[in-house]
C-alpha cells in the first residue's frame, strides 16, 4: 500500500478533531473572550506584521488567540493573525482550529516567488488555483493536479482591486514543501505553463477549506524572482512591504463583507 493509505481516507473519522482541541482549551480557561470574527486574514511576513500590530483601534485577543488582533471594519470584527511559521502543515492546522472556532472566511495574505520573466518584486498576484506539490492537501482531497480558491471571495477581491485602481494579475501558484528542491527543469516547465508564483501553503489551504466547507482565497506580493541564471530576492525590500500595505484595507473589507458572524455593537 502507499504511505499513507488513502483508499478510505476522506470518509474515515479522524482520531483528533479540531473541535475537540478547542473544547479542551476552554476547559483550562484558554477560550477567547472575543466574539466569533467575520473572517480571518492569515499573514506571514514579519515586517508587515510589525506594521499591522501598530494599527490604531485594533484589539489584541486573549486565550489561545493571544497575539492576534481584532480589527474593526464595516461594523464587523476581522481576525488578523501571523501564522506561526511557514509551510502547509502549520497553515492548515491554523485554519482548522479557526474553522472549529466557527470562522467561515479566510484570506491568505502572503508573499511568493515570481516565476514569470516580466514580474517585479512588489507585484500583486491574486491566486485562483494552486498546483498540489505538497503532502498536506492529499489528506483532505483525492489526488488532482489543482486545488481551487473560493470563486465568490476571489471574485469579490478581484472586483475590489479593480474598483480601487490597484494593479494586479490573477494566476496559478505552485505550492511546494521543498523550497531548496525547486529545480531548473520544474521552473522552466511551470513558467511555460503560465504558472505565476511559487510558495508553500496555498494548495493545502484551498483543499482544507473545501473539506471543511469554509471560503479560502489567497493573494501574494512578489518577494523574489526565480530564473535559470539567477535568484533576485527582495524579501527585505520597500516594494514588497508597500505592496502588502497597499492591499491590506481591500482584503480587510472583503473579509468583513456579508458576514454571518458577530457585528460590532
Amino acid at each position: 500500500m502507499s504511505i499513507p493509505d488513502k483508499t478510505r481516507k476522506y470518509s474515515d473519522k479522524a482520531v483528533i478533531e479540531p473541535a475537540r482541541v478547542i473544547q479542551e482549551r476552554k476547559k483550562i480557561g484558554l477560550h477567547p473572550s472575543c466574539p466569533v470574527p467575520a473572517g480571518a486574514i492569515m499573514c506571514y511576513d514579519t515586517a508587515f506584521w510589525d506594521w499591522v500590530c501598530a494599527g490604531p483601534g485594533y484589539v489584541e485577543c486573549d486565550g489561545w488567540l493571544k497575539g492576534a488582533y481584532l480589527v474593526p471594519c464595516n461594523d464587523s470584527w476581522v481576525l488578523v493573525l501571523k501564522v506561526p511559521g511557514f509551510g502547509a502543515p502549520t497553515a492548515v492546522m491554523t485554519l482548522e482550529e479557526l474553522a472549529a472556532f466557527r470562522i467561515k472566511k479566510f484570506v491568505n495574505l502572503g508573499t511568493a516567488g515570481g516565476l514569470q520573466q516580466n514580474m517585479n518584486v512588489g507585484d500583486i498576484v491574486l491566486c485562483d488555483r494552486a498546483i498540489r506539490d505538497e503532502g498536506t492537501s492529499h489528506h483532505y482531497l483525492p489526488v488532482e493536479k489543482y486545488a481551487f480558491a473560493c470563486p465568490e471571495l476571489t471574485g469579490n477581491l478581484c472586483t475590489a482591486f479593480e474598483r480601487k485602481g490597484i494593479e494586479f494579475s490573477k494566476g496559478t501558484s505552485w505550492t511546494t514543501d521543498a523550497p531548496y528542491r525547486e529545480t531548473i527543469e520544474e521552473l522552466r516547465q511551470f513558467r511555460s505553463d503560465g504558472v505565476a508564483t511559487v510558495e508553500m501553503e496555498v494548495s493545502a489551504l484551498f483543499a482544507a477549506g473545501a473539506y471543511r466547507e469554509v471560503s479560502v482565497s489567497a493573494i501574494f506580493v512578489i518577494s523574489d524572482i526565480l530564473s535559470e541564471e539567477d535568484w533576485h530576492q527582495g524579501y527585505h525590500s520597500a516594494e514588497k512591504l508597500e505592496g502588502l500595505k497597499k492591499i491590506f484595507e481591500v482584503v480587510l473589507e472583503m473579509t468583513a463583507m456579508n458576514s454571518e458572524n458577530n457585528q460590532i455593537n
